[in-house]
């Protein structure tokens, strides 16, 4: 298996002038602690609780709108409006899940972006208010960000909508702007938004996922950035 990263990477970060990175599966390693908690919540809710996969696939949706997913019917919107706030309760509860575990060197990876005078952005399906908490968990990458962009204050992915924000807030148009992210919603963000695509394998999908949609880069995870950087 050889990694999507061509000769071209290098040279495409020369032209990049912002990262816009996902967080969970990204930057953290929560993906283990999301399915978690969507498996406690739909077992409180007595509700047939989803497979792991079917989990995975709605990380990087807003919460209601993945939630609402996954419920026997998803039309059911006062039910899903029900066990979003429970998920919410489960998850602030739950010391073995509510706890923020950023993957290794990924300090270093911000802080020489920033160093090297790249923007960098945040580009989530998180609510602001989980962004927040993240943020103030590991207050040492908070400075690094200019831009933060939400599920709940931006259309949720695969809508280009943080992207072209992250764009319109920062002044540097999309082909200069490189998005980072480890779910198939990502690169579909991305590519709607026509920035460049860079996916990582620390998260929900594996290579084959996302060689099979032709993501433009793939890295084993988002601190090989640094390999690639002049």
């Amino acid at each position: 298996m050889s990694l999507r990263i061509d000769d071209g990477l290098a040279q495409t970060l020369s032209q990049v002038k912002l990262f816009a990175f996902d967080v969970d599966g990204t930057l953290t390693d929560s993906i283990e602690q999301i399915i978690l908690c969507f498996t406690r919540t739909f077992e409180h809710a007595n509700l047939p609780i989803p497979s792991p996969e079917a989990i995975k696939g709605t990380i990087g949706m807003s919460l209601a709108l993945g939630i609402q997913s996954l419920l026997p019917d998803p039309s059911d919107e006062r039910l899903a409006l029900e066990v979003t706030q429970l998920y919410r309760d489960t998850f602030s509860v739950s010391k073995d899940i509510n706890v923020t575990k950023l993957f290794e060197g990924t300090e270093e990876l911000l802080a020489t972006l920033h160093a090297k005078g790249y923007q960098l952005a945040i580009a989530s399906g998180k609510s602001k208010v989980g962004v927040d908490r993240f943020l103030d968990d590991v207050p040492n990458i908070k400075q690094y960000f200019s831009i933060v962009c939400t599920g709940d204050t931006c259309r949720t992915k695969p809508n280009p909508d943080m992207i072209e924000l992250i764009s319109a807030q920062s002044g540097i148009s999309v082909n200069h702007i490189m998005g980072v992210g480890d779910a198939l919603l990502d690169i579909q963000m991305f590519r709607n938004a026509k920035c460049h695509e860079l996916g990582v394998l620390t998260g929900v999908c594996d290579y084959y996922a996302l060689e099979d949609i032709d993501t433009e880069f793939i890295l084993p995870k988002a601190t090989d950035i640094l390999s690639y950087l002049n």
